[in-house]
């Protein structure tokens, strides 16, 4: 076997079918594309062959098979032993080339789901479909493109399509035609060739039959060839062939359709011959007198004598279709002898012309013609019937034109009639014919027209066959315009005359009325006496037909007659009449209009009626008195059908005036308990309605006996409709609705039918009713609430829907199948079902929308396995593969995207319900047509491809187990060989949808332009994927693992970054939603970057904890898992991160994203809205409502109700009245015209002046008043804009009638509507644009926030954002919120819009301002100030703070703090300062001024006072002076607002208060505020409401209490903190001693207990004599108890300093104080010692962190660094079991970072415990030292010492361990930091060396007091411990004045020892 053959490359096509598809859906306006036209040239070769190219079996192609490679041209096949045979058994079915059959076998398989190893029959049937599909297809490409070149005309020359056309034909295409047709007549059928096949070949030769004659007659109709006498003669003896039964014609004509086929075929060639006779030209050249020789006649004499031969061998009487034919040859021959010389034409003038009229005649050649017309292969046909029926129409033209037609005397000869009916059914429903007839430069119409002419002459004598032509020539707009004024000002009035004894000589005799001349059939209408008239005839011999000489309109008096119905002359008339009638209003609604002004007043001269006949005469109730009451039979049932029609098109025009009409007429028959009227036309009533059974019986009765086009049940859901649309809430329209959902939706299905397909009408227009009551519900109150509950609670409507639902695809393939189904019937039932998905899916949305707590009984019934016998879910699911329909694919993807959502909402109720987990063939299935749907769909059929994707995003939402299913290929799929094209590849294990949906991502770059709806659902999807990560990492690997998947996604925001994008203004809807989805595209893409930067650093700490978990077992193994994790998403990304920051990505997306905002459109839409009522408004006081809907405009009149009571309405009227303007309407009127004057004056620009009329203004624009009319956007966009709400303009539109206007009145207001809905358009532009941008703004803040999240545990990044790119991107977005803040200024109703908007652009303001506070620039920080500042300024002043804009001023006073607080700011605070940086300290200085009253005011609201008092601490306390700051305080600060939050001990402001309180009570000033406010007060409510609180944080079980009562702790510190600073504030003042005279015996004798527990030292026991309050222990302490003992021992000491009022009062408490003191000092001197000792962890002080700010130091290393005192020992006191194990896990790693040696790192925690225990220390001794300070003083006083009353000092050895700590630390620290010294440490050097001087004071005081002799050898310590101190101090200046005044009281202490050291 050879490896590869090549064959002939002709033998290879590619698919006709594709091609036709993108012909068809190509547009013709923009040219055909170039791949295309491209496409077109290549297969022209094939259309020029037609079918021809699909060769016979052949040896040769035969033995190509036996290869293993088939070479055909560029293409190669791989030739499949099992699909080789089967391609030779279909060559010898087909008599197809061998090759031809394996190619068409090969696509079979891959184009449909029947298997190669199925059964043979049913694979031959697919082949034979699909070889004749595409032969089918081949002839319908050249027919397409013949009538696209006939629709393009002659004009276009260069077009591609008619160029295309014009040289198929002139390569040979019609010859090649002719032989083709010859040969499918002669072909004969295989004889193996079973009975069911036999059928299906039939069929298709017959269909191609068809297509043939389709492409000659296009042919010829628009002259690509024309045809020769020889051709012409060659047709004409296939025809006689084919009707004397020569060809197999009659042997395929075996089935119905065969039948209908062959009869189709019969008349295409009995019409081209008839159509190549071109009687048209004839015609021509009769009108222009051309001689026939000079004329372009296609045919000679001779031809025309062999042709007559020919023709004269036809036997009509044998052959009836040969009738036509003879017509049309004696037409032409009769119009070839009237030519100019037919003198010349002897031979011509011999045929006997007449004898072919008298045989076709005889033969009744017009009612063949009818036939022809009234088969419904012509009428149903995608052919080119317009052209079949032109040539109808010039036969009938020229025949009219030849021989001379009478219709009026059509007693004996029914032909006229004939004729009649024949021309009716030739233009109804061809509006181009209909356009040619009225255009008069028509020559081929004008014996029609003259025909018409005739007959109008004899009206209203005469009034059927004129209004049965005119019924049939009104189709189209201009047609029904024409037929309108023929009959109101083209037709006359004829009556019959007595004319006695005058001789009437001919009928242009002229007669004259003597009397009145009743017009008979219309009563009371005469002729006026002495008017002339014109004898038409003569009848009976003294009575005469006249045509009166009068002109009056021919429609009203056609409306006369019907108003007087009893005077037809019968129902024909009458039917005939409101065809005509609905037929008008129906095309041109003008028209409508038109007939709807038409009343008896504007004929009143012509007319005696009295004024009820006025009244009836008025054509609405015309309609409405016809068809109340009809007769119960076929008749009526018409009359009814066509009567209602009318009124629904009228109801368009004028729906509040036609409303009620109609309803008070009670057309329908309703029956009501009580009145039905009395509350309105637009009520309901209170009692019950129900319709009679009437109208149930005429729908029976119409549908089985009539067969007209407008079936009664149409024209009532129709008008149902309608009514619904128009906002009517009545009665009636409640009782129509439910008789539609209750009767004709349950029953109608088992009505008879005369028209089969008619019940497929009725159930799509009921199920479109249904749709309209589910979307209109809200608008309809009452009347929705009820229709609601049946909908949802009627189980008969429930089944009826799901029995169309509940149809699977697999049954509807066998009904296409099957050939005993009408296409009709099968195409109805996928429209049904269709419609029926379409109208479940809203039924559901419409519930969850309700939000109802239980599961209703219709979600159960869809749900449910058992309601039918197929689950609802599963058909639906299954019709998702059917691709016959892609509106059923369509709408199943929606409805099963929904059910997933519903069905996991309901899972407390899921008993019984669906399993959407399909069976595995199933999932094949499914898998296989999603597949094919995401490769081959989205360029076809977008919305097919949108709602696919859409459905797998809403499963991995809500059903996890069905995507995985689908997604997760088997095992039994993996193997399976698959045949694509030319290559046969095996299954990947990769999934192929995700392959699929990979293709959409590779093109991001170019889809995020053009099509990014498409992109947005794939990465709607993507980013569905990566938020369900856990579940679904096994699909994600492949994307998360490859490296161009993040490249294609970053190409693509870099190619809209680098791109302009455009503003929504000025957009089209289509414009603005691509825009907006690009917007949505990006955000989607960085949100997929963000959640995998969170994946990645989840999954990397998940590993180091597991890692650090394993220990050292299996380190080896570890750092190969380790290394092995790393994926390279995590590097990808943050390569992408990193360039896009170098290339200046970053800054252009936040530049887009924060800028180009512009509110004004949102303003300008309601001042819009606002001038358009104020103008219908002015139209409804004049009373006139023009073509407003019912609820429309009643929601005008309450608002012209609403503002006709306002103040400023009111004072206009009083206004205008005063200045003699006259009062009522015309006065509203007048203000109203003013009003919209001002109004459009504001929408150009200018400005309301202050006044009335700027009062009405902005109450109009604030009202809201087209609320009802916004709506929730759902589409395709994500979650971001589900809260988004557009204005319906569609349905506005509707409602405004504003389609009508151009045809009423209303047209010169036009323009103000138009206005109107353009800013709402761009209202809506702006509102969706703005969404979506802040859509992906919110992403881009996700992934800053992800990228620079830092928190512990959490890996970093690693390379951070430069922040010189920071600083430039924080410009722009302050530049940018700025601007908007600077819009929004001067607007009093900030929109929802805006404040998002600028919620988002303040918080990536602030993500950035964190990313880089270490490093903010005085520029910077000033520029986020400032902006912060205007912000805040704005929203301060806002009346009304909506949630939103509260949440943008806590994102500004928190970038405030962060500013305030940085390190950068710190830094230059705590350092020198240089010229430049105090420059810009002073800059921000003065602007944080102006930010003071701001922040006063923010104070009084409840949610911003915490984050307002801590930035104006930070403000008082860093950046301004007291003298500055002071007064503004006093000024704006409401302080007894923060005195009442202070008495509410649930406030968690309390400590923020505290502590603002404490900067503002160390300024005099502020402290007298304080003492003035009642501080002191509230502070002992707010202890009392805390004290027993209190009291168990100082019990003994605080340890388990510390968290949850921390917080009064702090208030505890906090508030002795305050009252300490008063105290010192107003030392010298009077009101100080108050305050020590209230505050000692409060502290020291109410709460002493807590004084008390405030200073117990660790471990060491309290004393029991206080029986009732027992000293409780402190087993451990945090550094917020440390700095409890801070402040209260800074009381103590303040307090102390006044020492009369402490001796005073303190009494017995001081001892136990001191005590206290002694015992804590003596443990913080000699802690060291015990803690120092690692193996004494028993005795080990626990102080571990419990704030946030705790534990963050707890990771920052040591800023003191010492060995030394309690620097060595707090180390151990921070590691004892962290109460978070996140932290515990940072400093498990923090410490392994370390060496091996250092077990406990020093940290800044550490740090800060030490000094905190020092600064207790020295207040300590200050203590001490201030109690020694006063015995002495009372020793100075009294003259001796009292050693019994003098105060407890500690023991020397305390204070020994003290200065030793001491000595120590300040000596390593001065060695340690030689060059420069921290302020840090700085400050603890004062610290220490202050606490050292105070130890040797007290030192002194017990020595001389006491006579304690120094302890050996502590001399000779302390004296080198000083030595060595002093010198390390030398070299640092700042430790000058302290070492000069240590040295001093080391000389008091020790006298001898600085000499003796030399020192």
């Amino acid at each position: 076997m050879a490896d590869t053959k090549s064959v002939d490359a002709a033998l290879w096509w590619d698919s006709f079918t594709l091609l036709l598809t993108e012909l068809e859906n190509s547009s013709l306006a923009s040219g055909l594309p170039q791949n295309l036209v491209k496409k077109l040239k290549d297969n022209h070769p094939w259309l020029v062959d037609a079918v021809s190219r699909f060769k016979p079996p052949n040896e040769k192609s035969k033995e190509a098979l036996n290869s293993k490679k088939l070479q055909i041209g560029s293409h190669q096949l791989t030739i499949q032993t099992h699909l080789k045979d089967k391609a030779l058994k279909i060559s010898s079915y087909l008599q197809l080339d061998e090759v031809q059959s394996y190619i068409l076998a090969e696509r079979s398989i891959k184009h449909s789901n029947v298997a190669v190893d199925s059964m043979a029959q049913e694979f031959l049937h697919v082949i034979v479909i699909q070889y004749y599909t595409e032969r089918q297809y081949l002839l319908k490409c050249i027919r397409w493109i013949l009538m696209q070149a006939i629709y393009i005309g002659p004009g276009s020359k260069e077009h591609v399509i008619r160029e295309e056309a014009k040289k198929l034909f002139h390569d040979g295409l019609e010859t090649k035609l002719i032989s083709l047709f010859q040969d499918l007549l002669l072909f004969s059928y295989p004889e193996q060739m079973d009975v069911d096949l036999f059928t299906l070949w039939a069929e298709e030769a017959l269909i191609e039959d068809n297509l043939v004659l389709d492409i000659l007659f296009l042919a010829y109709y628009d002259s690509f060839c024309s045809c020769s006498g020889e051709k012409w003669k060659k047709l004409c003896n296939i025809y006689k062939g084919i009707i004397s039964g020569h060809y197999n014609f009659k042997k395929l004509a075996i089935t119905s359709e065969a039948w209908q086929l062959s009869y189709h075929a019969k008349v295409q060639l009995l019409l081209i011959l008839i159509e190549t006779l071109d009687l048209e030209n004839l015609l021509q050249m009769v009108h222009d007198e051309t001689p026939y020789r000079k004329g372009a006649a296609s045919f000679s004499l001779i031809d025309v004598q062999e042709m007559d031969a020919l023709v004269s061998t036809f036997n009509a009487f044998e052959m009836k279709e040969a009738g036509p034919l003879i017509l049309a040859w004696a037409a032409f021959l009769y119009l070839l002898l009237t030519l100019p010389g037919k003198d010349e034409n002897n031979d011509l003038m011999e045929i006997d012309h007449v004898g072919y009229v008298r045989q076709a005649f005889e033969a009744a050649s017009f009612s063949y013609c009818l036939e022809i017309l009234d088969c419904d292969i012509l009428r149903d046909y995608d052919g080119p019937v317009s052209g079949y029926r032109s040539v109808l129409r010039t036969l009938l033209s020229a025949f009219i034109a030849s021989y001379e037609v009478n219709i009026q005397e059509q007693a004996e000869d029914s032909n006229p009639i004939l004729i009649l009916d024949i021309l009716c059914k030739i233009y109804r429903g061809e509006e181009s014919l209909c356009i040619q007839f009225w255009d008069k430069e028509s020559f081929i119409d004008g014996p029609i027209r003259c025909l018409l002419y005739n007959l109008g002459s004899e009206f209203p004598f005469q009034t059927v066959e004129l209004v049965q032509l005119l019924s049939s020539l009104c189709e189209g707009t201009w047609p029904a315009e024409c037929v309108y004024n023929f009959l109101d000002r083209s037709v006359g009035v004829s009556s019959l005359m007595e004319i006695g004894n005058e001789a009437v000589t001919d009928v242009s005799h002229i007669v004259e009325a003597q009397n009145l001349v009743q017009v008979p059939g219309i009563e009371g209408f005469f002729i006026p006496a002495g008017t002339r008239g014109h004898v038409l005839k003569v009848i009976g011999g003294s009575t005469a037909l006249v045509r009166w000489e009068y002109a009056t309109s021919g429609m009203f008096l056609l409306l006369l007659r019907l108003a007087q119905e009893v005077h037809f002359n019968g129902k024909e008339e009458v039917l005939l009449t409101l065809d005509l009638l609905s037929r008008l209003v129906s095309f041109n609604t003008a028209v409508c209009f038109e007939l709807m002004s038409l009343s008896c007043s504007a004929h009143s001269h012509a007319v005696s009626l009295t004024n009820e006949q006025e009244k009836n005469v008025w054509v609405i109730e015309i309609i409405c008195n016809l068809i109340k009451n009809p007769s119960l039979n076929s008749y009526g049932a018409a009359l009814m059908s066509k009567g209602i029609k009318i009124l629904g098109k009228m109801l368009i025009c004028s729906p509040s005036s036609v409303a009620a009409i109609v309803l008070n007429a009670n057309i329908f028959d309703m029956a009501l308990q009580t009145t039905v009227f009395s509350g309105g036309n637009n009520a309901l009533s209170s009692g019950s309605w129900l319709l009679s059974g009437k109208l149930a019986k005429m729908l029976l009765i119409d549908c089985e006996q009539n067969s007209n086009d407008c079936p009664l049940a149409i024209s009532v859901l129709d008008f149902t409709i309608q009514l619904l649309e128009a906002g009517v809430e009545n009665d009636c329209l409640l009782a129509l609705i439910i008789f539609s959902l209750q009767y004709v939706l349950i029953n109608h299905e088992s009505w008879k039918y005369k028209m089969k397909h008619v019940r497929w009408k009725v159930t799509l227009k009921v199920l479109e009713l249904m749709k309209k009551c589910n979307i209109l519900k809200t608008y309809h109150g009452k009347m929705g609430e009820i229709i609601h509950d049946v909908l949802f609670s009627d189980s008969s409507i429930h089944k009826t829907l799901f029995q169309m639902a509940c149809t699977t695809a697999n049954a509807l393939e066998k009904l296409h199948a099957s050939r005993l189904f009408d296409p009709m019937e099968i195409e109805g039932l996928q429209l049904a079902i269709s419609s029926v998905l379409d109208v479940l899916l809203i039924m559901l949305t419409k519930l969850s929308e309700e939000a109802a707590s239980s599961f209703s009984a219709f979600q159960q019934a869809v749900l449910s396995c058992t309601t039918n016998s197929v689950p609802v879910a599963a058909a639906v699911i299954s019709l998702i593969s059917y691709f016959q329909d892609p509106a059923i694919q369509i709408v199943a993807a929606r409805f099963i995207s929904f059910l997933f959502k519903i069905a996991e909402s309901i899972q407390p109720f899921s008993y019984g319900t669906t399993s959407f987990a399909p069976e595995s063939n199933q999932v094949m299935d499914l898998r296989h047509s999603l597949s094919y749907i995401l490769s081959e769909q989205s360029a076809s059929n977008e919305d097919l491809f949108i709602a696919t994707v859409n459905l797998l995003t809403s499963a991995v939402h809500h059903q996890p187990a069905f995507l995985i299913a689908i997604f997760t290929p088997e095992e039994m799929d993996d193997g399976q060989l698959i045949a694509i094209g030319d290559v046969k590849s095996e299954g990947s294990k990769k999934s192929g949808l995700m392959d699929a949906l990979m293709d959409y991502i590779v093109r991001a770059d170019n889809l995020i332009k053009s099509q990014p709806h498409i992109l947005l659902g794939v990465l709607n999807f993507m980013t569905a994927l990566w938020q369900g990560a856990p579940q679904y990492l096994n699909i994600l690997e492949s994307l998360r693992s490859s490296e161009k998947f993040w490249k294609y996604l970053s190409n693509a925001i870099l190619k809209v970054a680098g791109s302009t994008t455009p503003l929504p203004v000025n957009l089209t809807e289509k414009d603005a939603r691509n825009l907006a989805n690009s917007y949505l595209c990006q955000s989607a893409i960085l949100g997929i970057m963000s959640y995998e930067l969170f994946l990645q650093k989840k999954l990397l700490l998940a590993e180091s904890l597991v890692k650090d978990a394993a220990g050292s077992q299996g380190k080896e193994q570890d750092g190969a898992k380790t290394e092995k994790s790393k994926a390279p998403a995590f590097s990808d990304v943050k390569e992408i991160w990193s360039s896009w920051c170098k290339d200046s990505v970053l800054e252009k997306l936040m530049k887009s994203y924060t800028s180009g905002y512009n509110d004004d459109i949102y303003n300008s839409a309601k001042v819009a809205i606002s001038l358009f009522f104020v103008h219908v408004m002015e139209k409804l006081v004049a009373g006139d409502s023009g073509s407003l809907s019912v609820s429309l405009q009643q929601k005008f009149h309450t608002m012209l109700a609403k503002l006709s009571i306002h103040p400023a309405f009111s004072e206009l009227l009083y206004q205008y009245s005063q200045r003699g303007y006259s009062e009522g309407k015309k006065l509203k009127k007048l203000i109203l015209s003013d009003l919209y004057y001002h109004l459009q004056g504001e929408l150009e620009g200018r400005k309301v002046g202050t006044g009335p009329f700027k009062e009405l203004s902005q109450y109009l624009v604030e009202s809201n008043i087209l609320e009802t009319y916004q709506h929730n956007f759902n589409g395709d966009l994500c979650a971001t804009t589900k809260n988004l709400y557009l204005f319906d303009l569609v349905r506005l539109q509707a409602d405004i009638g504003l389609d009508v206007w151009d045809c009423s009145e209303w047209k010169a207001s036009k323009e103000i509507a138009e206005i109107m809905l353009h800013w709402l358009q761009e209202a809506n532009s702006f509102m969706l644009t703005s969404s979506s941008k802040l859509s992906a703004l919110k992403a881009l803040i996700s992934i800053l926030t992800v990228y620079h999240d830092d928190a512990p545990g959490r890996k970093s990044m690693g390379e951070e954002i430069p922040d010189q790119i920071i600083f430039t991107c924080i410009d722009n977005i302050c530049q940018s919120l700025h601007a908007t803040i600077e819009k929004v200024a001067p607007v009093l109703d900030v929109s929802e819009d805006i404040l998002n908007f600028l919620a988002f652009q303040s918080e990536l303001l602030l993500q950035l301002t964190r990313t880089v506070c270490k490093s903010l620039s005085f520029d910077v920080s000033l520029l986020v100030l400032k902006c912060s500042a205007s912000g805040l300024k704005l929203f301060s002043e806002l009346k009304l703070l909506s949630s939103r804009a509260s949440v943008i001023m806590k994102i500004l006073l928190t970038l405030l703090l962060l500013v305030l607080d940085s390190n950068c700011l710190n830094s230059h605070l705590g350092g020198t300062i240089d010229e430049k940086s105090g420059e810009g300290f002073s800059k921000i200085s003065n602007a944080v001024l102006g930010l003071l009253p701001i922040l006063c005011k923010c104070v009084t609201a409840p949610e911003h006072c915490m984050l307002s008092l801590s930035v104006t601490d930070l403000i008082l306390r860093n950046f301004l002076m007291p003298e500055t700051w002071l007064p503004v305080i006093q000024n704006h600060l409401q302080l007894q607002l923060l005195m009442l939050k202070l008495q509410d001990k649930t406030s968690s402001s309390i400590p923020i208060i505290l502590k603002f309180l404490l900067t503002l009570s160390r300024v005099k000033g502020g402290a007298e505020m304080l003492y003035g406010s009642g501080f002191l007060s509230s502070l002992r409510v707010l202890f009392a409401e805390c004290g027993e609180a209190f009291s168990r944080i100082h019990s003994e079980n605080v340890g388990s209490l510390h968290e949850k009562f921390e917080m009064p702790g702090d208030i505890w510190g906090l508030g002795l903190a305050v009252v300490t600073a008063m105290v010192q504030s107003l030392e010298d003042s009077s009101s100080c001693t108050a305050i020590v005279d209230n505050v000692i015996p409060y502290f020291f004798q109410e709460n002493a207990y807590l004084i008390f527990g405030s200073l117990n030292a660790p471990d060491l026991p309290s004393d029991h004599r206080d029986k009732k309050r027992p000293r409780p222990q402190r087993s451990w302490m945090s550094l917020a108890n440390l700095k409890e003992t801070e402040h209260t021992l800074m009381l103590m000491c303040e307090l102390a300093k006044h020492w009369n009022s402490w001796t005073k009062a303190i009494d017995e408490a001081d001892r136990q104080l001191r005590e206290r003191c002694i015992h804590l000092l003596a443990f913080i001197s000699r802690g060291t010692q015990r803690l120092g000792d690692l193996s004494n962890r028993s005795a080990s002080l626990l102080c571990q962190p419990t704030l946030k700010e705790d534990f963050d130091s707890c990771l920052k290393p040591s800023y003191i660094n010492s060995k030394h005192g309690w620097f060595a020992i707090s180390p151990h006191c921070c590691v004892s079991k962290l109460k978070t194990t996140l932290v515990s896990t940072a400093l498990t790693t923090h410490g392994q970072a370390t060496k091996s040696t250092d077990l406990f790192p020093k940290t800044c925690f550490s740090d800060t415990v030490a000094v905190q225990i020092y600064r207790i220390a020295c207040l300590l001794l200050k203590f001490l030292s201030l109690q020694a300070e006063g015995a002495v003083k009372r020793a100075e006083e009294v003259g001796f010492v009292d050693l019994a009353h003098f105060p407890e000092l500690p023991m020397p050895e305390i204070l020994h361990g003290l200065q030793d700590q001491a000595i120590a630390i300040v000596t390593e620290l001065c060695e340690a930091n030689k060059p420069r010294v921290s302020p840090q440490i700085q400050n603890l050097c004062y610290l220490l060396l202050h606490i050292i001087e105070m130890a040797l004071q007290l030192e002194l005081c017990v020595v001389q007091i006491c006579g304690i002799r120094p302890v050996l050898g502590r001399v000779d310590d302390f004296s080198k411990e000083i030595k060595t101190l002093f010198g390390a101090m030398e070299e640092h200046a700042f430790l000058k004045a302290s070492k000069k005044s240590l040295k001093q009281m080391v000389s008091f202490v020790y006298p001898r020892m600085l000499q003796s050291e030399g020192l």
